[in-house]
């Protein structure tokens, strides 16, 4: 699937101009940082809780080129959280609903899509090349398989995780220490990808708040804003409202 090129060259001025005009503000932004935006290529592996919300802030803040990586289909035990979908989508490919719903909230960014689950075969392929790479997936395995991928290539990853009322959320850079340094062990216990057998519980305002700061985060990155979680370990509990910041 393949939505748009250019920026301005295909809006024209004008359009451009009235779409981002919020943004266009932002003295962070402004027309080089929207343009920059533009230029840029990111991969979202997983396109659920974390994703319904990540997904949507990305595509409408104008970043240029998105890669959906998600191989799960719509059940109804998503609906609460996973806002992108609908009940009549059940059964249906999570990637591919995201790219048509997102490609209505902005026509003029290129997504596409890889609906097979990531692994140590495609992993190189799907994520070479890319700006950033973003985790929201609630896989051990896949964040695993992430930081080794892009250590070795020499790419910027950021992290995101929740539970119940609370998550996590980090950038993971080639020179700094990785997902594997910081948690070195795997957990003996399985973290409840969607469709398993043991479901991790999950209030709906979770991923979206959560999905929300890795969202700023992201397009902090992508502007070449400096960023505390680049060597930081964020903790949030939205039970108790408590925000945490862990020197890595």
């Amino acid at each position: 699937m393949d939505v748009r090129r250019s920026g301005t060259e295909v809006l024209g001025l004008e359009e451009w101009q009235e779409r981002y005009a919020r943004q266009l503000l932002l003295p962070e932004v402004g027309r080089e940082g929207q343009e920059l935006l533009d230029r840029k290529s990111i991969a979202v592996v997983g396109a659920g809780g974390l994703g319904s919300t990540l997904l949507p802030v990305l595509v409408g803040a104008g970043v240029g080129k998105v890669l959906i990586v998600d191989s799960d289909t719509v059940s109804r035990s998503n609906l609460p959280r996973q806002t992108l979908y609908t009940t009549e989508d059940l059964g249906e490919k999570k990637a591919l609903l995201a790219a048509r719903r997102l490609k209505a909230y902005n026509p003029h960014c290129t997504l596409t899509t890889s609906t097979e689950r990531l692994s140590p075969t495609n992993a190189h392929q799907l994520l070479s090349g890319k700006d950033l790479i973003l985790d929201a997936t609630d896989n051990e395995e896949a964040r695993r398989l992430i930081d080794s991928v892009t250590r070795e290539a020499g790419q910027h990853w950021l992290y995101s995780s929740i539970d119940g009322w609370c998550g996590q959320v980090a950038l993971f850079t080639p020179e700094g220490k990785g997902y594997c340094d910081l948690f070195p062990e795997s957990p003996s216990t399985s973290e409840g990808l969607e469709g398993s057998s043991t479901p991790i519980p999950v209030i709906s305002s979770t991923p979206a708040l959560l999905g929300s700061i890795a969202g700023a985060e992201a397009l902090k990155h992508l502007l070449g804003l400096a960023t505390l979680l680049s060597d930081h370990l964020l903790l949030v509990d939205s039970l108790h409202w408590s925000f945490q910041l862990l020197k890595r």
